[in-house]
């Protein structure tokens, strides 16, 4: 659908010019209008000597459209999350707030806002818990919803945590608030439909792959189905995805844990995805941040593929998994044009926790101090201050979109 040229085709009549005569000297029938005659007076202009009948066509103006994103690393819900927040509902579910409070003003200001959830959400079938197979409460997901988070992308190494029955629960969690997710399907015609989100006119559709399940797979009696990291597969999909909408969002769990090193098989598939008609790659799962960058294609496009946004929360114990980012960018769309990144904005986030994992917080890099970082929880077991932070910043390229 996108990047082509319709052609529009006028059809313009003219008649030739002739002599005014009297009528009584032509016959009745031939002085009649004629249909001909009727269809082809666009517009018509008479003197004493000739009739000239002129076709005037004007264009409609092209008009190029941005659609703006946020897009949010991995939300992965660790014990000490969940239980606070149950703490601050005092016996009345939980409350979520506290924890996103820092960065919430991040979440609602683009277009479309996607989020990985890395826990399922299990729609309250099962207690919430923790790693190594995790589930969280409902007033999670919604919390996110009403931060502003548009889509969900679930396709994880933990999509399989509470087998079948946990991953169609958390299906029916989604569809039941109206929910966007993608990654996980009911059977191949849910899969087949593929989502699309509009905004203005403009058709987003979004694609999400995991390359692990932890070891586990789904029982061959089922028709439930998860996006795995086949290049033939997803090639296809952003093929067909490409038919139906404007912009092209590929969401991608995978790499190496805890690596900032990108492997050279990511900048194959990244090339190869941007060439099948990928606007747009958000990388998770190495729980830490990695680079991002412009790929170019062969037909003078453009494709931002973030590798990693490292993760969004949680409560891991080493420095660098609790140096997260928010990815800010814009994607116009003009027809017969190629679609254009712009206005990429890397906004770094730190998830800040007291002793023994306590009060986990969002907080912006701009409202962090190196006082707060000096009081880190995570000192106790990893390298960590406001030094450490911005040099692992810089040296993933990160600052370059940072505009304080």
């Amino acid at each position: 659908m996108k990047n082509r040229i319709f052609a529009a085709v006028v059809s313009a009549f003219v008649l030739c010019s002739c002599t005014v005569v009297s009528e009584e000297a032509v016959p009745a029938a031939v002085s009649e209008v004629t249909d001909t005659e009727a269809v082809t007076a666009v517009t018509t202009v008479t003197t004493v000597e000739t009739t000239e009948t002129t076709t005037i066509v004007t264009e409609p103006p092209v008009v190029a459209k941005t659609v703006t994103f946020t897009a949010l690393g991995d939300n992965l819900i660790h014990s000490s999350i969940y239980k606070q927040a149950s703490r601050r509902a005092r016996g009345n579910g939980y409350d979520f707030e506290y924890a996103y409070a820092g960065a919430a003003d991040l979440l609602d200001k683009a277009d479309i806002t996607v989020l990985n959830q890395e826990t399922l959400i299990c729609n309250d079938i099962f207690e919430p818990s923790t790693y190594p197979c995790f589930n969280s409460p409902v007033a999670l997901g919604d919390h996110m919803a009403q931060l502003g988070v548009d889509v969900f992308t679930i396709a994880n190494n933990h999509t399989l945590d509470k087998g079948v029955k946990g991953l169609s629960a958390c299906l029916d969690y989604y569809d039941g608030r109206g929910m966007v997710r993608v990654g996980a399907y009911r059977d191949q015609e849910d899969r087949e439909n593929i989502r699309i989100v509009e905004k203005d006119g403009v058709k987003v559709a979004f694609l999400c792959y995991t390359e692990s399940l932890n070891g586990l797979s789904l029982p061959e009696d089922t028709q439930l189905q998860i996006g795995r990291f086949d290049k033939d597969t997803i090639i296809k999909e952003i093929k067909a995805a490409d038919e139906i909408s404007d912009i092209c969002v590929v969401s991608l769990h995978w790499g190496t844990e805890n690596s900032g090193v990108v492997e050279d098989y990511q900048r194959v598939a990244a090339s190869e995805f941007a060439e099948a008609g990928a606007d747009v790659i958000i990388g998770n799962h190495p729980h830490v941040l990695r680079e991002i960058e412009m790929i170019e294609t062969s037909d003078g496009g453009q494709t931002l593929c973030a590798y990693s946004l490292g993760n969004f929360i949680s409560a891991q114990s080493v420095g660098t998994n609790l140096i997260g980012g928010v990815l800010n960018f814009g994607v116009t769309v003009e027809e017969g044009k190629a679609n254009v990144i712009c206005d990429t904005e890397f906004i770094p986030i730190v998830t800040h926790y007291d002793g023994n994992y306590s009060n986990v917080r969002l907080y912006k890099l701009s409202d962090y101090t190196p006082e707060m970082a000096n009081a880190h929880g995570v000192r106790s077991m990893s390298k960590f201050d406001y030094d450490y932070i911005m040099e692992y910043l810089e040296s993933k390229g990160l600052l370059e979109f940072y505009k304080e």
